[in-house]
């Protein structure tokens, strides 16, 4: 076993402390708003699984993978919530089940279990991509209520939805879109510059 230097302890330190207090605030909220907790326990296996997998390989992940696999969790409790919410139009509510059914089936196009849970980034960015398409028109007020995430809602999904391309490869995120626009959910392009 290798040394840790005091910098990648405290880091992973502030991972842990980092999902402690994450799992802690979403499973006394969700607790408050969600029927199910079959939901919150797959919520509180993800946040496990992608804390693990960057305490092993955090630096070999990438400066972008890292935060955008923290935020894994959170919107997939965001898109349950608003899957399960009968005030949201009941088109959007079948469209974010489609995307949570995504998330939960095994074999996807980066299947979780066959590459970990870096597999999960595929997903991150078909519910930010599904997500957006919707944000802007009736989405954006249960959203708000939903999201626990510690950045705005609107600014994780455009950073993420920016970078997207070198988080999956540029030919899967081309397949996502094709994905979502097979589904009539076209996807405004955004690039990193």
């Amino acid at each position: 076993m290798s040394a840790q230097s005091p910098e990648d302890t405290g880091e992973i330190q502030a991972l842990d402390d980092l999902a402690e207090a994450t799992e802690q605030a979403a499973a006394e909220d969700a607790l408050d708003t969600l029927p199910s907790s079959g939901l919150l326990s797959f919520y509180d296996r993800l946040r496990r699984r992608i804390v693990r997998l960057l305490e092993r390989r955090g630096g070999k992940l990438g400066e972008r993978a890292a935060p955008a696999l923290l935020l894994v969790p959170d919107i997939f409790m965001l898109v349950a919530r608003l899957a399960l919410d009968k005030e949201v139009p009941k088109a959007t509510r079948a469209t974010l089940a489609s995307t949570l059914a995504y998330f939960v089936l095994p074999l996807d196009l980066m299947p979780e279990g066959v590459i970990g849970p870096a597999g999960f980034l595929d997903d991150l960015v078909l519910a930010l991509m599904t997500l957006s398409q919707a944000f802007g028109k009736e989405l954006e007020p249960y959203a708000e209520k939903y999201w626990s995430g510690s950045q705005p809602l609107r600014t994780v999904l455009s950073d993420v939805l920016r970078t997207a391309g070198s988080l999956v490869g540029e030919n899967l995120y081309d397949r996502l879109r094709k994905i979502l626009a097979d589904k009539g959910i076209e996807v405004e392009e955004e690039r990193a510059s």
